[in-house]
């Protein structure tokens, strides 16, 4: 998986978390749907995006998402993966984590990531605005 694909999943994956509390979609207020090279996630971005627009939350993302995709089981699996390996709050909890180990071994204090999702957003168009300047 190339960088790109991961700062898709990323992007994604916490997009399929947002809940009344953060809706993280308002991060992504530049992105398209035409941006994201693999079909399922630009799918997925789509619905996302539209239930934004009308003013639904991602909280039971279930229920729409089997209105539109045809085979609802592959992509619950994958929206699972999604959710629970690629979204950033998984992935800050992993590195600081690994951070606080690395402190408990080698007994010096490690820096724990301040990162925001918003920098994966920013990366994600860089990355692409990037490739589309290589193509040109």
């Amino acid at each position: 998986m190339n960088r790109r694909q991961e700062l898709e999943n990323i992007i994604i994956g916490t997009l399929l978390e947002s809940n009344e509390e953060r809706n993280y979609f308002d991060d992504c207020r530049m992105l398209t749907a035409d941006l994201f090279q693999d079909e399922t996630n630009r799918r997925l971005f789509s619905v996302i995006s539209d239930m934004n627009k009308n003013g639904h939350c991602c909280t039971d993302p279930c229920t729409i998402f089997q209105e539109r995709f045809e085979d609802v089981k592959d992509i619950y699996i994958q929206m699972v993966d999604l959710c629970t390996e690629y979204s950033f709050i998984h992935k800050k909890m992993q590195f600081n984590e690994r951070q606080f180990l690395l402190g408990c071994v080698d007994g010096q204090e490690h820096k724990k990531t301040d990162i925001q999702f918003n920098d994966y957003v920013d990366q994600f168009l860089k990355t692409v605005y990037y490739e589309t300047k290589q193509t040109s």
